[in-house]
């Protein structure tokens, strides 16, 4: 089968139409990048091929944003030199046809023709689905789904079957496989298929004999627990009537009495050496504070004699400092007379320096009060001439507002002036005598304007009315005569006699104003801040000038003023020196104090500690203390040897702690009465279950049931048996007819084993039942296909699938083979091991490879064919 030419039109992203055609026999390549529609033109043939064309699901076939599309799918091709042409429309108008060479099919009968050309089975209903793609959907690679072989090899397992037996010459026996089937549906009745566990009657002969067995083995442990019980009560009465005898609770009892005395003895023992331990402590206080009373004495007397030698070396360091004083004071007298000569002549060199200032500022200060004096004059003009344009100003200005509204209303006026002209009946009269109109004589030449009903007298020859033609003339004259009362009004108002004058007037007064501006510009020149910021201005440049002449003939005379510089480094010197002999002074007024201070503090603290020492009450009480502490010595070592006496008698007390004795012996006595009214329930208890259990009929029950247990075993082993010869005679059966298919694989496992060797030297390939790829054995190792990498998994779906197009070509199936994005996920010596493969399949079978690496493909020697190039052709 070879595809010659592909026409799809308004059909997912391609919403116009698209055409392909002079595909070649062999290697067919197309390139894009992504969403360029690659996988669109594989789906577009696999649905023109496969899918239903009345099918309700295949609307999301219409093109994007276009749902009133035709989604159609022309393809034409050659089956074993037959031309062939097929055609769908799908979603609206649906329509299909199918044309081999002379013969014409259409609709069901057509898709029919095509499920048994190319080999797979129409969908009842519904869309397609996997398990009825049969070859299409084992040769026609999806995207993503190339390593995915087991599903796809299923599902053509019985057209690859017909194909081998054909090649192979071998005559499968269908009546062997319906034998096996018939073995193992009888098998399955009663064992599983993966697992072999039980099921159906030979489940429910082993669940019955587990129940009967666990109700036989529950009754039997009943009767073991009935004799046990029997047992325990011979044991427990026994026990407790020599309980009873002994009754070891009242020993228990005597017991603890004797330790609760021992225990109020050394509770004794331990409050008399409490009273001990505080009269030891008061004491060790008393006597510790008389020798602290001792230690301050001796303490004082230390103190004074080292005080009194400190206040010796005091007294001489004051006299030392006292001649430092004198001396840093005589220092300060002179460096003071010093700096004040220094001060003198820095104040004459900055009257000299201040001299020269001033007749610099009074230099200045008459130039600008020329220069102001100047100013002024010229400001005083451009005033005079502002005001002057001011007031004449003033005496033209004019209403810009009314001016504007008059226009407007003289313009309203002729306009309206017009119209009423033009509407108003006109007489034009030359009279030799007179007339009347409305009762007023009208004679010689004139015209007559009738704007209302107006009656002309003729005398004799009687009378006209004559009324106006214009229905609104009447509200038109209305009109006319308020406009101009606004109109007289607005030309009072201005001061005006017509718009032409107030025109004129408004455009001398902006001249006016032009002038007045210019003026006041000349003036802000001249005078910024006015005429009086200048006249001020010159007032204080004259009071500035008289200031600095009057301080210049106060000041001294400076002729012999030495350089400012000098003066100040003098003086800076002199003030230096002065203020370090200051320091000096200081510091020697600051010691003296503190010497003269510090030996008088020594000499009062001497004195007080002194008049302490010799104090009468002070020496006699130190004589009581000294006698005392002697005394509490001995009475705290008599305190402290009864102490440690009474200590051990109490620790031997202690010993076997007499209170836990007695809380021990009070619990066991306790307890051995708790344990013999225990045991005294125990024994009405299992009194009362023996006599319940003896009235159960406990043993003709277990033998019932054990006829039970034996009847259900005999149905088990029965199944049992049945189970066993139905799996011996499957496992001969299977075997006999793996035999068989072996001989019949035989072509396909040779195809397989060719491919395979441009990868994978070396190695072996073994197939399923349904003759999709099981296992890989390399190196001795058999890996199942789930355990190989995803890329491996996927280098054999590409090899595979050219095995079995070579098996289907061979056994006179039409073969297409379409691989879109494959070998994706295959290194680069691995795919050019897949290229090489791919050219030599392609001596035998047309295919069409779909990918968005054309850098990968380029070295086919097949041309690339764009996918954008294809848009743009069309």
């Amino acid at each position: 089968m070879k595809l010659e030419r592909i026409a799809i039109q308004e059909f997912k992203q391609f919403a116009g139409r698209i055409v392909i055609d002079d595909l070649e026999p062999g290697l067919n390549l197309f390139v894009g990048p992504n969403e360029a529609g690659k996988s669109t033109i594989a789906e577009a043939v696999r649905v023109v091929f496969l899918e239903r064309y009345k099918a309700s699901h295949l609307k999301d076939l219409l093109p994007w944003g276009k749902a009133s599309g035709q989604p159609s799918v022309e393809v034409s091709f050659n089956l074993d030199g037959t031309a062939c042409r097929l055609s769908k429309q799908f979603v609206t108008r649906q329509r299909c046809e199918l044309t081999i060479g002379q013969s014409v099919f259409g609709e069901d009968e057509a898709e029919d023709k095509l499920a048994a050309l190319l080999g797979f089975s129409r969908a009842a209903r519904g869309p397609l689905k996997a398990e009825n793609a049969g070859v299409p959907g084992l040769l026609w690679v999806q995207q993503g789904g190339t390593q995915e072989m087991r599903d796809s090899t299923g599902h053509a397992a019985q057209y690859l079957r017909d194909a081998l037996s054909q090649l192979s010459g071998s005559n499968e026996s269908a009546g062997e496989d319906a034998l096996i089937v018939a073995v193992q549906r009888e098998l399955r009745q009663l064992l599983t298929a993966r697992t072999q566990k039980s099921t159906g009657p030979l489940a429910e002969a082993e669940q019955t004999l587990a129940g009967l067995t666990e109700d036989r083995d529950e009754l039997e442990q009943q009767r073991l627990q009935f004799e046990e019980n029997i047992a325990r009560l011979a044991t427990q009465q026994e026990t407790f009537e020599d309980t009873e005898r002994k009754r070891p609770w009242e020993l228990h009892e005597q017991k603890a009495v004797l330790a609760q005395q021992r225990a109020e003895a050394a509770a004794e023992l331990e409050r008399g050496l409490e009273g001990l331990v505080h009269a030891l402590k008061l004491g060790e206080a008393e006597l510790a504070l008389s020798l602290q009373q001792e230690q301050n004495a001796v303490e004082l007397e230390s103190t004074v004699a080292r005080e009194r030698q400190q206040l010796d070396l005091a007294r001489a360091g004051v006299a030392s400092i006292q001649a430092e004083y004198a001396q840093a004071a005589a220092n300060v007298t002179q460096f003071e007379q010093a700096s004040v000569a220094a001060d003198r002549a820095l104040d004459l060199a900055n009257a000299a320096v201040t001299a020269a200032d001033l007749r610099n500022q009074i230099g200045l200060y008459e130039t600008e009060s020329q220069r102001l004096e100047v100013a002024i004059q010229a400001a005083g003009q451009a005033n005079e001439a502002v005001l002057e344009a001011a007031r004449a100003a003033a005496a033209v200005e004019i209403d810009e507002t009314k001016l504007k509204q008059l226009a407007t209303l003289d313009g309203e006026l002729t306009v309206l002036r017009a119209r009423t002209e033009a509407a108003m009946t006109r007489i034009e009269y030359k009279l030799t005598g007179a007339l009347s109109v409305n009762e007023t004589t009208v004679s010689g030449d004139g015209v007559l304007r009738v704007d209302e009903e107006k009656l002309i007298g003729l005398g004799e020859l009687g009378e006209l009315r004559v009324i106006p033609g214009v229905s609104d003339l009447s509200a038109q004259l209305t009109e006319l005569a308020s406009l101009e009362a606004q109109h007289t009004q607005l030309l009072q108002a201005l001061g005006v006699a017509s718009l032409v004058e107030g025109e004129l007037r408004r455009e001398q007064w902006k001249t006016l104003v032009a002038q007045q501006k210019s003026h006041a510009g000349i003036l802000k020149v001249h005078a910024p801040q006015g005429i009086d910021a200048l006249r001020a201005a010159l007032a204080s440049a004259a009071a500035r000038w008289q200031a600095s002449n009057d301080r210049l003939k106060n000041l001294p005379d400076v002729s012999a003023a030495p350089p400012l510089d000098e003066a100040r480094r003098n003086a800076g010197i002199a003030r230096d020196a002065l203020e370090a002999a200051r320091k000096l002074l200081s510091l020697a007024t600051e010691k003296r104090s503190t010497g003269v201070a510090n030996a008088e503090s020594l000499a009062v603290q001497l004195q007080r500690k002194e008049a302490q020492l010799s104090d009468e009450t002070f020496c006699r009480n130190r004589a009581q203390w000294q006698t005392k502490i002697v005394e509490q010595r001995v009475q705290v070592d008599a305190q402290r040897k009864q102490h440690e006496a009474r200590e051990r008698e109490l620790q031997a007390a202690r010993l076997d702690d007499p209170v836990a004795e007695a809380k021990r012996y009070r619990a066991s006595a306790d307890l051995a009465r708790g344990e013999q009214h225990q045991r005294q329930l125990r024994i009405a208890e299992l009194r009362s279950q023996l006599e319940t259990v003896g009235a159960s009929g406990l043993g003709e029950r277990l033998a019932a049931l054990e006829a039970r247990v034996e009847q259900a075993t005999r149905r088990k082993e029965e199944l049992s048996l049945r189970a066993g010869a139905l799996s011996l005679l499957d496992e001969v059966l299977v075997d006999e007819r793996d035999s068989a298919v072996a001989q019949l694989r035989a072509p396909l496992t040779e195809r397989l084993g060719y491919y395979l060797r441009r990868i994978f030297p070396q190695s072996t390939i073994a197939l399923g039942d349904d003759l999709s790829p099981a296992t890989l054995d390399r190196y001795g190792r058999a890996d199942t296909l789930d355990a190989l990498s995803f890329g491996t998994r996927e280098q054999l779906g590409i090899l595979t699938r050219l095995a079995y197009a070579d098996l289907l070509k061979a056994s006179g199936r039409p073969t297409l083979l379409m691989l879109d994005d494959a070998a994706v996920h295959t290194d680069a010596t691995r795919r050019d091991a897949i290229k090489r493969a791919l050219l030599d399949a392609a001596t035998r079978h047309q295919i069409l490879v779909f990918t968005c690496h054309p850098e990968l493909w380029d070295d086919l020697g097949v041309r690339q064919r764009a996918i954008d190039d294809l848009k743009v052709a069309v």
